[in-house]
């Protein structure tokens, strides 16, 4: 029931609508909450065009809160393309006695470094994060805000949770969420905020948890959305995904939802440095880079279908 109440388009409460349009915003797709400060929140655009970043922003809202203060709030900027996503991550590059730089290989896959503490990226499994225009209005939110639940969310409700029942299984705190694939928009509404709706933040509902420091999904996520109009048929969108990223070692393997013909890697000046043919018809193909400088480049996948995939890879 739970599941079904959270899912449906369109609830009536009270002679009220509310309804949820599908693939016609942002959402969360994906938080990272590891060791030390090694903290992410991916932004997802599952709408069939670019949007401009410059309106959002995310907050914090520490410990139970039910305001984020001074501090709390990170303005998000840049462009996010259809079908694509924006990595925040949490920008401390020293450590101290109390606090630990974020592992520089999880900053390398960030779209913009958060800025100091308290900033969003310092939250903890007990912290909820929105994120929202800047006129306030709110987009998504992961948690609930106003409730402290210890040390965070996990899949049972919290009035249980509060009563110290199964306070070890927190899905929020050291863990890897990824927004489950059916999930096509964000949820505007704070549980327990509005009568008939869901009045716990349950983690699987709408997400999938990863062991901590869990980078791999990182920088792309896979959506009932990614549909195109191709001849006035629905076809889904393909992506394509790379392993290890950053690359550390010249080699990695990149996956993708159709059958890979070639692959080309293209450097920021757009010189093609690399390309390969997929002779084993699959949808995997594995790499190996020789003589190549360290740095960001552009990898172009094409696929059988002739739809192309361009995507940002790190080689360190």
């Amino acid at each position: 029931m739970k599941k079904t109440l959270l899912f449906i388009l369109s609830i009536t409460i009270a002679g009220f609508i509310f309804a949820q349009e599908d693939c016609a915003d942002l959402f969360i797709s994906e938080v990272i909450e590891g060791s030390g400060n090694n903290k992410a929140i991916e932004i997802y655009n599952p709408t069939d065009h670019t949007i401009d970043l410059t309106e959002y922003v995310i907050k914090r809202y520490s410990n139970g809160s039910t305001t984020a203060s001074e501090g709390y709030t990170t303005d998000i900027l840049g462009t996010v393309e259809s079908g694509d996503v924006f990595v925040l991550v949490n920008g401390q590059t020293e450590s101290t006695e109390t606090s630990p730089a974020c592992d520089p290989i999880l900053q390398a896959m960030a779209d913009q470094l958060d800025g100091p503490y308290p900033a969003p990226m310092y939250a903890n499994g007990n912290d909820a994060i929105t994120l929202e225009k800047k006129n306030g209005t709110i987009i998504d939110i992961f948690g609930k805000i106003g409730e402290d639940p210890g040390n965070g969310w996990y899949d049972q409700d919290s009035t249980n949770y509060a009563a110290g029942n199964y306070w070890w299984l927190a899905w929020t705190k050291d863990h890897t969420l990824i927004r489950k694939s059916e999930v096509k928009y964000g949820w505007p509404y704070n549980p327990g905020s509005v009568p008939g709706l869901p009045q716990f933040f349950m983690v699987q509902v709408q997400w999938d948890s990863l062991p901590k420091d869990t980078w791999d999904h990182l920088g792309w996520h896979e959506c009932d959305c990614q549909e195109i109009s191709v001849n006035d048929t629905k076809v889904k969108k393909q992506n394509a995904y790379f392993f290890p990223n950053p690359v550390t070692d010249n080699i990695f393997t990149i996956k993708a939802t159709d059958i890979i013909n070639s692959v080309e890697i293209i450097n920021m000046i757009g010189q093609t440095i690399y390309s390969q043919e997929n002779n084993a018809n699959r949808g995997d193909i594995n790499i190996k880079l020789e003589d190549v400088n360290k740095g960001f480049y552009l990898v172009r996948v094409n696929l059988a279908d002739r739809q192309t995939v361009i995507k940002k890879l790190l080689i360190k």
